[in-house]
């Protein structure tokens, strides 16, 4: 073999050799399959083996979506907004299949950037999986009927732009979905997470739908976080004003009768104390159409307040007519009642 011959052959065999390994760059990815990538951790084999599983089980227009979030930031209650750091990925086999136009429905998009883009194979099946960080500020509908001591829910809502049901449906494993553990949200407690797939309708074709002339099925999947306001926390901020306005108006069960000016005057500043309180409580929300438990409790309240400035004006009456005797007895049944009735008139509203 000639010196030229040998170069030739170094060069095809080098050449053969680059060309496996650009192959095998370029196919890149992840490669699932029932034999490959167990461990000796069994949570870790069992989670991959159930996910093999559910590949398998995918129908062609089927997607299968996940969220995980990373954090939460400028919760404003009063306007609904809330800014939510997380991750989206998309997992699916059909190559004419494109869901990646996508749109998150109940938010602003901030910042949305493709974090990995893998092939996957399953039995020989090969998947595309890409994996978003996003950025976005949602709208939420928050419901403040047990408020201060209300829970609520922050949505993630994605829905593709073009896509309805009949070309293709989101799919999800509930078990990947999560919250990082260091996710927080100043002022509350976050309770757990809720993720689902629902199926959203449009009333209309969008101007040119000749497949559906009347309405179009979208598939959805929701993020719901669920959180809390601390309840202890909550609970005393409450309470402890609306003990002390009551305390000052049972005091003046116990001025002589002959006070009724002062006990008067105690009754009508726990009223304007009271009003006060009661604005302070609702400027934390937006204005709503119903009562919240904190207007019920402030509605006890005044019919507390009321009932004890009733109670001295017929106390003073009755004095006034020379029945002095019994005006003391009314004060002395009030001193036990008043407690008992504001006790039972208050409990009663958390059982709403």
């Amino acid at each position: 073999m000639d010196k030229y011959t040998k170069l030739s052959l170094i060069f095809i065999i080098s050449v053969l050799i680059f060309f496996m390994f650009w192959g095998g760059a370029r196919e890149g990815g992840l490669v699932f399959s029932d034999g490959i990538n167990l461990t000796n951790d069994a949570a870790y084999n069992e989670s991959m083996l159930k996910d093999r599983e559910f590949l398998k089980g995918m129908a062609s227009n089927e997607v299968k979506v996940g969220a995980y979030v990373l954090n939460y930031k400028n919760l404003n209650i009063a306007n609904g907004t809330c800014t939510i750091d997380f991750y989206f990925w998309l997992l699916w086999r059909d190559p004419e299949l494109n869901p990646l136009n996508f749109e998150v429905m109940n938010a602003s998009l901030d910042h949305k950037d493709v974090i990995s883009e893998e092939t996957a194979e399953v039995d020989g099946v090969e998947y595309k999986w890409i994996n978003y960080r996003i950025v976005t500020t949602t709208s939420n509908d928050f419901n403040f009927i047990n408020y201060p001591l209300d829970r609520q829910k922050i949505n993630i809502e994605i829905e593709d732009k073009e896509l309805d049901i009949s070309k293709m449906k989101y799919v999800l494993s509930t078990y990947e979905n999560s919250l990082d553990s260091k996710a927080k949200l100043q002022g509350w407690e976050i309770k757990g997470k809720d993720c689902y797939i629902t199926n959203h309708r449009y009333e209309t074709n969008f101007g040119f739908t000749p497949e559906n002339a009347s309405s179009s099925d979208y598939s959805r999947f929701v993020f719901s976080t669920i959180i809390s306001r601390p309840y202890f926390s909550s609970m005393l901020k409450v309470m402890l004003p609306l003990t002390v306005i009551l305390s000052l108006s049972f005091i003046s069960f116990f001025l002589s009768l002959d006070k009724y000016s002062q006990r008067i005057s105690l009754g009508v500043s726990t009223v304007y104390t009271s009003v006060a309180f009661h604005i302070n409580l609702s400027a934390a929300i937006p204005q709503v159409s119903y009562l919240t438990l904190a207007d019920r409790l402030m509605i006890s309240i005044y019919f507390m307040l009321a009932v004890n400035i009733v109670s001295v004006v017929a106390m003073t009456v009755l004095v006034d007519q020379k029945k002095e005797e019994f005006a003391n007895r009314l004060n002395r049944l009030l001193i036990v009642l008043f407690p008992i009735i504001c006790f039972l008139v208050i409990s009663a509203q958390f059982n709403k």
